[in-house]
């Protein structure tokens, strides 16, 4: 009997390690995932306040918030964050699984040990169970579970940031929100600086124009003086004779 309390105990405290850094993981913002270190962001000593995903829930769900130790005291609830989609090739599932089954467990018991990682964490999404908490509540295993949630965490946030793994379903939709923002601003920033352009173009073209009108009609120049001071003008906004000598052959016919 003690041997079995012994193994639900083993398997239980890492799998709810992994599901409380999955889940913190997930209710994290894009923005504090970028500019802070993993420590600003530990799920210990920065739990999230006012978690949305915690937030107006209603009936059974909020049940669920009310959680406590065997002691009495308030248990914090961690919101549920679904397993990635994509099972054993995601190497968070394959790092739950490794320290539950060891080094030499074979294809079935790596798929039964899938298939147990994922009943719990359906359950998990009810709630801690009462077997759960009371194996779990003490200040032994309590210890225990913290350091898989940190262990657990680490490996979650490299995966996600640097390996760019498929994150949390809640991230992940909080990830594609801001790119999506992110380039509506980069083309309203790019769409801005034409119209810039644009208008610096349209400025400088009618100051050439009022500035030739100008040399055209000094009366205090001759006609060849006004033309010649008209021509210089352009050729200096153009850039000068070889610019526009330039410009011309590019634009002239090619031979046929």
């Amino acid at each position: 009997m003690s041997r079995r309390r012994g193994e639900f105990e083993h398997r239980t405290s890492i799998f709810e390690g992994a599901f409380r850094a999955w889940s913190h993981l997930g209710g994290l913002e894009p923005e504090d995932l970028e500019s802070k270190p993993t420590a600003d962001l530990d799920p210990l000593s920065n739990p999230i306040q006012n978690d949305s995903r915690l937030t107006g829930k209603k009936g059974k769900d909020a049940e669920q918030l009310e959680a406590f130790n065997p002691n009495g005291t308030k248990r914090r609830t961690y919101p549920y964050e679904p397993l990635p989609r994509s099972g054993l090739s995601h190497p968070y599932v394959q790092a739950i699984l490794s320290p539950w089954l060891g080094p030499d467990a074979d294809n079935d018991a790596i798929q039964l040990g899938l298939t147990t990682l994922r009943t719990w964490w359906q359950h998990r999404r009810k709630g801690e169970s009462g077997s759960a908490i009371a194996a779990l509540g003490t200040e032994k295993m309590k210890g225990v579970v913290e350091g898989y949630t940190r262990h657990f965490f680490a490996l979650a946030h490299c995966l996600v940031m640097n390996d760019k793994e498929q994150p949390p379903r809640s991230l992940h939709s909080k990830m594609k929100e801001l790119e999506k923002n992110r380039s509506k601003m980069q083309k309203k920033k790019r769409s801005k600086e034409d119209d810039d352009v644009k208008v610096g173009v349209a400025l400088a073209a009618g100051g050439l124009a009022s500035g030739i009108a100008a040399d055209l009609t000094n009366d205090s120049l001759s006609p060849l003086e006004r033309l010649h001071v008209a021509q210089q003008r352009k050729l200096a906004v153009d850039g000068g004779v070889h610019s526009v000598v330039q410009g011309a052959a590019m634009n002239a016919p090619l031979p046929t």
